[in-house]
């Protein structure tokens, strides 16, 4: 039946990407405002992709509507399907992603800015550029650990924080989580189906993704941050704090 649910997933995963190149030729100019109906069909097609997999999502709390630095911990590309349909955002993301053929030239016209990984020159750019975003009123979302985790979160890197006190925007931290209840325990646990993380490839992780019946998500938007007269590292402390403690209220529910 896994190998029956992989193929037809996989079939309407393509017959997806085919559409997104159509939207976004029609709809996409490299941004993605808060509003307007550029960002409804995007957000729209995100969610019927994630659906795709059988992701059921569940959320927690209120989204700030605009001119926000959303700030995230990062378990699963399904984060990106999950976030961009909630989020009306431009993520920052590594410059590999920029390279790869078709889903590459789709996240650059969704407005995705890039980074290159321990490059200060790069770093400092893409900073520049989420302030800009953020000074036209639209929102942008880093994953502040800088790489994926098992929902044990790393330390939030702070370089980015300064675009939102350079723009004088909000911050709010996002914490995503993929529950599921250990049959011998019965506690609430991180689902291993989601995870993306270490030597697993995309191709390994798909596989795992579109053989398995469904997956719960919980995404919390937490309390904002008013990044005025704070440091950078302030900022990214407190989010770290927010998103911790989410977490592991999330594994405590019943």
């Amino acid at each position: 039946m896994s190998t029956i649910r992989k193929l037809y997933r996989s079939i309407l995963l393509i017959l997806s990407i085919i559409i997104g190149v159509l939207i976004t030729i029609i709809f996409l100019r490299n941004t993605r405002p808060p509003h307007g109906i550029a960002t409804t069909v995007v957000s729209t097609w995100l969610r019927l992709s994630a659906r795709i997999f059988g992701v059921r999502v569940k959320t927690f709390g209120t989204a700030l509507p605009e001119r926000t630095l959303f700030v995230a911990n990062h378990i699963s590309w399904l984060d990106i399907l999950i976030l961009g349909d909630l989020l009306p955002i431009h993520f920052l993301s590594k410059h590999e992603v920029k390279t790869m053929p078709v889903l590459g030239w789709l996240a650059t016209r969704a407005g995705t800015l890039y980074i290159k990984r321990g490059n200060k020159d790069s770093a400092s750019e893409s900073s520049s550029e989420i302030t800009a975003v953020l000074k036209q009123q639209h929102n942008s979302l880093i994953f502040a650990e800088g790489t994926t985790t098992d929902g044990h979160i790393k330390k939030f890197h702070s370089r980015m924080m300064q675009s939102a006190i350079d723009a004088h925007a909000m911050v709010q931290p996002v914490a995503i989580f993929y529950p599921v209840r250990n049959p011998k325990t019965q506690k609430r646990e991180i689902n291993p189906v989601s995870l993306f993380m270490g030597d697993t490839t995309i191709g390994e992780s798909f596989d795992l993704i579109a053989r398995a019946p469904s997956i719960e998500v919980e995404v919390h938007f937490l309390k904002p941050i008013d990044s005025t007269n704070i440091t950078r590292n302030e900022v990214a402390q407190h989010a770290y704090e927010e998103v911790v403690d989410a977490i592991i209220s999330i594994k405590k529910r019943s």
